[in-house]
């Protein structure tokens, strides 16, 4: 159940978008290919729908479960939301203080444009996404998060209605899939698949409902070859391939569902060589704190970054390369050690505290039979 390799991937793409946001002046920040890396977000889409519709698609039956579904998914994704916005506000309220006191901004003026007060409620509500037009503000990395609140209703939905017809949730999670690639390919707005609007909730349809095909397909033996570790390295290879493509050739974006879908697909099972690296302790712990690294990352950028590059420029003055990669290491390990702190304070408490909850409802207990709870901290779950 714990899908390691899929948890290991995790990690991986959860370093991948926050070090493709490490604004810095070199050559390891500016290479063209970089700009691909944000197709980890459609990565985490088709991973989420795959290890939701595992967990929870044959439990959707009633009202019932569907508010356990609620209370377990907001209780994973919104505590950390909520925390790392107050935190951004918290820092922006002591500049504006400072500026009073001073006279003077301290860096970039409190509340400016990226900062805006009037995005707090929307953002903290999970709205961001359920606008026109391309603008974040505040920790814009969370619009993904956003974005998936609405497909969980969404995907809940067509689990109540196809009940126990695991075939039709299949279909109709086909179906939703094809209307949003359609819909993403006429590209309407001129962002298609890097859109983070309300665009950005049909990019994630996309995504997710091709991780549930995905996972029906995987359940039901089909393709079994792929299944069984053999094309792991094949499936990285592809989107290794998909990243480099993209650089040049923005419109292969539109196949990185696809791909992905191949790649978790055969990373499913543990069963290949790479499955046996995503499963060691490093990578394991990548995957525990992905979603806090996901979150945590743009405040060290915000506001750690740019002084942490003006004292190590101090002691590299001439070595412009080796000063870059002195910044993003020691970026990274920043990284990682908040991401620790906000995995052990904020999402364990904020997912136990949502099992008690669920726990209160009829039918909770079937999930908890089925999985145990350190199962249900330590996936994606």
């Amino acid at each position: 159940m714990r899908m390691k390799a899929l948890d290991g991937w995790r990690g991986i793409g959860a370093l991948a978008v926050c070090f493709i946001h490490l604004q810095l002046n070199g050559y390891l920040t500016s290479v063209p290919s970089l700009d691909s890396w944000i197709l980890a977000v459609d990565f985490f889409f088709v991973l989420s729908g795959f290890v939701i519709a595992r967990v929870y698609a044959d439990e959707l039956t009633d009202r019932e479960h569907a508010a356990v579904f609620a209370v377990r998914r907001l209780g994973r994704l919104w505590p950390l939301h909520l925390f790392m916005l107050a935190l951004f506000v918290a820092v922006e309220l002591a500049k504006l203080a400072v500026e009073r006191e001073t006279g003077s901004p301290v860096g970039q003026p409190a509340f400016g444009t990226a900062r805006d007060p009037s995005d707090i409620l929307p953002i903290a509500l999970f709205l961001q996404t359920v606008r026109l037009g391309p603008e974040l503000s505040w920790n814009f990395p969370s619009w993904s998060i956003s974005a998936e609140i609405w497909t969980y209703a969404v995907f809940a939905l067509v689990a109540l209605s196809t009940a126990g017809r695991s075939g039709r949730r299949a279909a109709a999670a086909a179906a939703i899939a094809i209307a949003a690639w359609i819909v993403l390919f006429v590209d309407v707005t001129g962002r298609g698949m890097i859109s983070t609007d309300v665009f950005g909730i049909v990019r994630c349809f996309l995504g997710f409902f091709t991780g549930v095909v995905a996972e029906w397909l995987h359940r039901r033996g089909t393709f079994r070859a792929l299944a069984g570790g053999g094309a792991e390295i094949p499936a990285m290879l592809a989107g290794i391939v998909l990243l480099w493509v993209t650089a040049s050739q923005p419109a292969a974006r539109y196949a990185a569902p696809l791909v992905f879908m191949l790649l978790v697909f055969a990373h499913a099972s543990d069963r290949g060589p790479l499955s046996r690296i995503m499963a060691t302790a490093p990578m394991q712990l990548l995957g525990r704190l992905s979603y806090s690294i996901y979150l945590t990352h743009l405040f060290l950028v915000a506001y750690v970054v740019p002084r942490l590059s003006q004292t190590v420029g101090k002691f590299l003055p001439d070595a412009l390369a080796l000063r870059e990669m002195a910044v993003a290491a020691i970026y990274i390990g920043l990284v990682l050690v908040m991401s620790s702190v906000t995995w052990r304070l904020i999402e364990l408490p904020g997912q136990r505290l949502a099992a008690k909850i669920a726990a209160r409802i009829g039918g909770a207990q079937t999930l908890s039979s089925r999985y145990s709870r350190s199962q249900l901290e330590m996936t994606r779950l």
